[in-house]
Order: structure tokens, then C-alpha cells, then sequence
């Protein structure tokens, strides 16, 4: 996987949404990112690629979680809004979103 640099995910700009207020905090409760914030991963290779859109009735405001490296900074991202790109090399690894 890729390792992204924390410049490079200040320049991405982490955004995220979240969906009704109930599943919102629940979300924010337990740190992980509600489900309404999507994403697909690409891990085939020496670097890897995450796209994240929000689908959720609300902006929200998340982080992507790394193993292996420092975690992204917090970005937040309109809903309907067009999606974020991250990077990032081996050994580090996608490990999740998180809300921040």
C-alpha cells in the first residue's frame, strides 16, 4: 500500500457527511466514520489509492486511518459533493475512516 504524506492529504481535503443524527452519534461515539461516507480502495500494488465521496444529508468531518504511518489530517467534505483522492505507499495501509 501507499503511504501518504500528511501534505499530501492536507491538499486532498478530507471532507466527509453524515447521515440522521442518531446514526451520526453513534458514529462520532465509537470514532468510525458513518456508513453514508463512501469509499473504494485500490491495494494492488506499491501504492495505493482510496476514493471517498459523501453520501450522507449532512457535511461531515473525517480522517483516513493508516497502519503503519501516520493517519491523515481531518477534512471535512460536503454531501453530494465530488470525490477526495489519497495515496499513500508500502508498508503503510488503509485501516479505516474515522471522524475527527
Amino acid at each position: 500500500m501507499r503511504a501518504t504524506t500528511i501534505a499530501m492529504l492536507a491538499l486532498a481535503g478530507f471532507a466527509a457527511t453524515t447521515v440522521a443524527a442518531p446514526a451520526h452519534a453513534a458514529a462520532a461515539a465509537s470514532g468510525r466514520a458513518p456508513s453514508c461516507l463512501a469509499y473504494t480502495l485500490d491495494d494492488d500494488g506499491a501504492q495505493d489509492e482510496l476514493w471517498v465521496w459523501n453520501n450522507c444529508s449532512k457535511g461531515v468531518e473525517f480522517r483516513v486511518r493508516l497502519a503503519n504511518g501516520p493517519d491523515g489530517v481531518c477534512t471535512y467534505k460536503e454531501p453530494g459533493s465530488r470525490y477526495s483522492k489519497f495515496t499513500w505507499e508500502w508498508p503503510q495501509r488503509f485501516d479505516g475512516l474515522r471522524t475527527c
